[in-house]
């Protein structure tokens, strides 16, 4: 067997406690992860020989459908990688996106724990995800939580059973209680968009650092007087942060921020409301035009108005990540596994191999700059010049890289060379 096989966790000092036998066919289905697919082709490919094609989606279904393979076995070496990114950066806090993702199947009908979602022809699964992000240099470290609901439960990456569903604020809470105490050696500081524009349960998060964004009509209290959140923001002054990367370009980001006492008007306990900061973020185009608006209630205290609007900018890393997932590379919607649970095997397999891309695509040194331009080539996709290296070209390059290596591996040159001499009476110089 390959050396990669029965060295890839030693070597990079990931625990992972499944059997051996299911040890390394983990192995083996993070291999082949490594690389975006297509709608019509989602399933496990084999990279050793069209042969062995059939043989390797068996493996692929019986590794899915083994209650042996847990969950929490399976998440295991994603909490080390994410250990191991935290303690690599200088960065005085990380910062934790989270968000949900309808995830489709209308059409996959032997998927009989899909969920309905929002409507009736909206069927599927929901998929609950939390991304941990370096706050200084903006790059996505690892998962640092995952969730599929499911019409019969929840799946819980640190859970080996199914659990109830909650409603997602309930769900949101305990995850991030829990997010504070897997060993990570930085605080925490959970981002969340206005889903989480909610009094009660911010409340339960007084021991975690947050940052969430409001409604315009949410009430506050402000120097002494309920306000609206919109009312607060007219009145604020703002001083430019500077250019942001905004929606597939460049705007200019403005702040201000005043504090404001966490208490709806309608409350009838106002003994225990926290004091929190009222942020206004403003993003605007060159000629003045307001793209976006922002208004931010977080309790972090000790950096600047300016840093939390950076800081939310920042969660649009899990967006990415959900389109990375879903449509700009592996196409999970097109997922033939038939439950759940298989699927949601197959989905911590492919967080695996997207953390092992993070920490390719985050490294700046040289060697790792020179490997990635060689896999953008060998991708053959043309990347923006104001972005030359992205995630699904550095996926696609990957795995021809690897395919190279198989085939020198299993073939002699003399060999290659012979199979280049037959594919010329057919293509010419073309190979």
């Amino acid at each position: 067997m390959p050396d990669f096989y029965v060295t890839f966790f030693t070597e990079l000092n990931l625990p992972c406690f499944l059997e051996p036998r299911l040890l390394r066919r983990y192995e083996m289905m993070t291999e082949v992860h490594i690389r975006p697919v297509s709608p019509s082709a989602p399933g496990v490919k084999a990279l050793d020989g069209h042969h062995q094609a059939w043989g390797a989606s068996q493996a692929a279904w019986r590794f899915f459908n083994n209650e042996n393979a847990s969950f929490p076995l399976l998440s295991g070496p994603l909490l080390a990688l994410a250990r191991e990114a935290a303690s690599a950066f200088d960065s005085q806090n990380l910062l934790v996106a989270h968000d949900w993702s309808h995830c489709n199947f209308p059409g996959h009908s032997s998927k009989t724990d899909r969920a309905k979602l929002s409507h009736e022809h909206d069927i599927g699964y929901e998929l609950q995800a939390s991304l941990l992000i370096d706050s200084t240099t903006g790059y996505p470290l690892a998962p640092l939580g995952l969730n599929l609901r499911t019409a019969h439960g929840t799946y819980q990456w640190q859970e080996a059973d199914l659990q109830p569903v909650q409603p997602h604020l309930d769900e949101l809470v305990d995850r991030i209680h829990w997010q504070n105490h897997p060993g990570l050696d930085k605080p925490l500081v959970h981002v969340v968009d206005r889903e989480a524009d909610s009094v009660p349960h911010l409340k339960q998060l007084t021991d975690c650092l947050w940052l969430t964004r409001s409604r315009k009509g949410t009430t506050l209290l402000h120097d002494g007087k309920y306000k609206t959140v919109a009312e607060i923001a007219s009145k604020l002054p703002t001083e430019l942060v500077g250019p942001v990367p905004f929606r597939e370009g460049t705007a200019y980001l403005f702040a201000g921020e005043t504090p404001v006492l966490l208490r709806r008007k309608t409350e009838r306990n106002t003994a225990d409301a926290p004091a929190v900061r009222l942020v206004l973020s403003l993003v605007v185009d060159e000629n003045g035009k307001v793209l976006a608006c922002w208004y931010l209630l977080s309790n972090v205290m000790d950096v600047s108005a300016t840093e939390l609007s950076r800081w939310y900018c920042l969660r649009w890393n899990i967006e990415s990540w959900f389109k990375l997932l879903k449509s700009d590379g592996f196409c999970l919607e097109d997922w033939q596994q038939s439950s759940g649970e298989a699927l949601f095997r197959r989905l911590l397999v492919n967080s695996m191999a997207c953390t092992l891309t993070f920490r390719l695509y985050r490294d700046e040194s040289g060697d790792a700059l020179h490997l990635k331009r060689f896999l953008i080539g060998l991708s053959g996709r043309v990347t923006k010049r104001s972005k030359p290296i992205t995630l699904p070209a550095l996926l696609a390059g990957l795995y021809v890289f690897l395919q190279m290596q198989e085939m020198m591996n299993s073939y002699t040159m003399d060999e290659l060379k012979d199979f280049a001499r037959i594919a010329g009476r057919f293509f010419g110089q073309l190979v």
